[in-house]
């Protein structure tokens, strides 16, 4: 199970600090993804963020935003969903900008 103590706290302060959060706003992010409590910080989270900062070029501010924007991202495969749409998205438009430029505006 989930203790609040061994599992839920950690992950939950993990993602207070990451995205720079505060109490209201992880709130928030808790009520529209709840099942976020049960993701794993190592295998899950920050998987996520490192590949989304980093393929779409994001500050820390636009990727707090993106995740408060989308928090379903975090339930994402990076390699069956995220990449896999994102390459679509280039293909599609031809220009990498244009569609990165799409998908962190849009998501």
């Amino acid at each position: 199970g989930h203790s609040i103590e061994d599992n839920i706290a950690p992950t939950l302060d993990w993602l207070q600090r990451r995205l720079e959060l505060d109490d209201t706003k992880i709130g928030t992010m808790i009520q529209r993804l709840p099942m976020i409590i049960g993701y794993s910080t190592s295998e899950s989270l920050e998987p996520t963020l490192h590949w989304l900062q980093n393929r779409l070029c994001l500050t820390d501010d636009e990727l707090s935003n993106l995740m408060q924007k989308q928090p379903s991202l975090f339930g994402c495969s990076v390699t069956n969903n995220l990449e896999p749409t994102l390459n679509f998205y280039i293909d599609a438009l031809g220009i990498e900008g244009i569609a990165l430029d799409l998908v962190t505006k849009n998501p």
